[in-house]
Formats: structure tokens, sequence, C-alpha cells
């Protein structure tokens, strides 16, 4: 029997048996991982704060079984439990990580992001909302649906008037390369995209948007993040 340790963030727990949890990592060596935890229901149990969302650190598995024998936290980003806003947008990072990466397929980059947003939002005091911009337009990147934030996806050309986001393609086009299957976002919105994508997640707390810029803005990725990946985020 085989023992791995995996740095990895808890993404979700489920009730498994009477006193186990289903647990799904999200690790930086193997991608997403869904792993057992034993007996960690009762009160005793030396592991139950690492079953929890959000638990960060090494964990060691036990191949093939894959029960987790041993834990060393790192972080639980516990100061999120104290803002029930913070802490639905944290969630919805997670939804997402969940949603795009494939078990089994290392992503470090990703890994990496997850980790610098919701460290982001638990301790540098910046807009939930940015971080959350920031963090889907990184994915959608990653996933190669980069939003064009200078010039039309189709032709080339620099934004003059109107522009649209092309609900099949997931990109940002203008008046003459719109088709029908596009909706409007607004100059302001697409700022956002702009600035938000150029601003490093420690400078967040350096600016300052308008709430109806932010607001369609995470309404206008909500809505693009479930056309390429057919799942809605919780925002709420």
């Amino acid at each position: 029997m085989d023992t791995i340790k995996v740095k990895a963030i808890v993404l979700s727990s489920a009730d498994y048996k009477e006193k186990d949890k289903l647990v799904t990592l999200f690790t930086i060596e193997h991608g997403i991982m869904q792993v057992i935890m034993k007996s960690v229901k009762t009160q005793k149990a030396k592991m139950k704060f690492a079953k929890e969302p959000f638990c960060f650190g090494e964990f060691l598995i036990s191949l093939p079984s894959k029960i987790i024998t041993g834990v060393e936290v790192e972080d639980n980003f516990f100061e999120l439990t104290k803002d029930i806003d913070k802490f639905y947008i944290a969630c919805a990072i997670l939804e997402a990580v969940r949603t795009i990466v494939v078990p089994g397929e290392k992503n470090v980059e990703l890994f990496i992001e997850t980790l610098k947003a919701i460290g982001s939002i638990a301790y540098n005091g910046v807009n939930d909302k940015y971080v959350l911009v920031k963090f889907l337009l990184s994915i959608f990147k990653s996933m190669g649906y980069s939003l064009a934030l200078d010039k039309c996806s189709t032709c080339g050309q620099k934004f003059v008037g109107k522009r649209y986001l092309n609900l099949d393609f997931g990109e940002i086009v203008c008046t003459g390369c719109k088709s029908g299957n596009c909706m409007e976002i607004s100059a302001r919105c697409h700022s956002c995209f702009k600035i938000l994508s150029e601003t490093s997640y420690d400078k967040l707390n350096t600016i300052k948007l308008a709430q109806k810029s932010e607001d369609e803005a995470l309404n206008v990725l909500n809505i693009n993040f479930e056309r390429r990946f057919n799942k809605k985020l919780n925002l709420l």
C-alpha cells in the first residue's frame, strides 16, 4: 500500500457512511481528487478541522483506497466565515473550479490563481466582487475564451460605440461583427473587465468602480460561464 503527499485545498465534502466524509480536493499535483476521511464526523476526530471547504495544506493519502491518513493545515481561511457575502463569493470560486477542472488533470496555474483569489477575499480587505470578476476573466483566458479588452475579436478594430458578447463563441465583438446571438454590454462594464484584469490581487483595494459596472460585469461573466461550461454560478 502506497502513500502520496499532495498540496491541496478542500472544494467540498459530503456525508459518506455513518462517520466518514467523501472529500473533493483540488491538488497541485493531480488536479481534482475524491478521497475519504474516516471517522471525521465525531467530536473527538483528530482531522475534523480538515474536512471543511477552504482548508488548505498537505494531505497524506493512502492508495489505492484513497483514504486520508494525515493532514498538515497551512490555512483554513477562517475569516471568510465572518462575512456571509464574502463567504458566498469565495464559494462561487470553488464551484467554478469544480466545474472546469477535469479529475486527474493537473492545472498548477489555476491552483495558484485560486489561492490568490481566496486569500484576497479573506485577508486583503478588497471588494469581493472585484476578486470574482478577475478570477472568472482568468478562467476564460486559461480555457481559450479570453475576452477582448481593446479590439474586436472578429475584425481586430478598436472598439468605438457599442460592443457585444457573442454567446456562441464567448468573444466580445463590435457592432459590425455582432450576430443574432449576442448580448450588448456597456462601455463601463467593458472598462471594468479591463481594469480588473490588469490589476493584481494585492492592488485591488486601490481601485473603486461604480457598483452598476461591477454588478453588470458579474452578470455578464456568469452568463458567459453558463454558456461555456453548462453551469450557472450561485452568487446569492
